[in-house]
C-alpha cells in the first residue's frame, strides 16, 4: 500500500488487517468492440459505444470515471474513513478473487471538511495497462490537498 503523508496521518491509528469486509459491490468484466477487456462496478456501464475504446489510455479512463465510489455518510471523519476503508478493502478481495490475471491500482482519497462541505470519500479502480497509472505513484506526496492510499491488486 501507498499513501501519501496526509493519509498516513490519518489511518496511524488503524489496524488494516481487521478492517471488517463486505460485498457491497460486484465488479464485471466487460470486453469493448476491439475484444479489450475492461471492468466496471455496475452493470449498467457498458464500454461497447465508447469513441476510442481501443486507445488504452482512455480505456483506463473510462474506468477512472465509472468506478467511482462516493462516500459522506457523517461529519465526523473517522466515520467516513471507516466505511470507505471496509468498501476499499472489499473492493480489493474481490478484484483478487475473480480478476487474479490482471493488475488494477485501487484507490482511496480523503477529503477533510471544509467549508459548508462534507469530509468525503472516493474510491475508484482501473486496470493497469501497459505500466500507464493515472496517479504517478513515485510522487503520491506532491497530491496535497486529500490523502490519497493507493493500493496495486494483483503485482505478482
Amino acid at each position: 500500500m501507498i499513501t501519501n503523508a496526509k493519509m498516513k496521518e490519518i489511518i496511524s491509528d488503524i489496524d488494516l488487517s481487521n478492517i471488517e469486509l463486505k460485498n457491497y459491490y460486484s465488479i464485471f468484466e466487460r470486453e469493448n468492440y476491439k475484444n479489450e477487456k475492461y471492468w466496471v462496478i455496475s452493470n449498467e456501464s457498458d464500454c461497447t459505444m465508447c469513441k476510442a475504446p481501443a486507445d488504452i489510455e482512455n480505456l483506463s479512463n473510462f474506468e477512472w470515471d465509472n468506478n467511482e465510489i462516493y462516500i459522506a455518510n457523517s461529519l465526523d471523519i473517522k466515520h467516513v474513513l471507516n466505511l470507505s476503508l471496509k468498501m476499499f478493502m472489499s473492493l480489493k478481495k474481490v478484484l483478487e478473487e475473480n480478476y487474479h490475471y490482471q493488475v488494477f491500482d485501487l484507490i482511496l482519497s480523503i477529503s477533510e471538511m471544509k467549508d459548508d462541505i462534507a469530509p468525503n470519500a472516493n474510491i475508484r479502480f482501473y486496470a493497469v495497462r501497459d505500466n500507464f497509472r493515472i496517479i504517478d505513484l513515485e510522487n503520491i506526496d506532491n497530491y496535497k490537498s486529500q490523502a490519497l492510499l493507493i493500493e496495486t491488486v494483483n503485482q505478482n
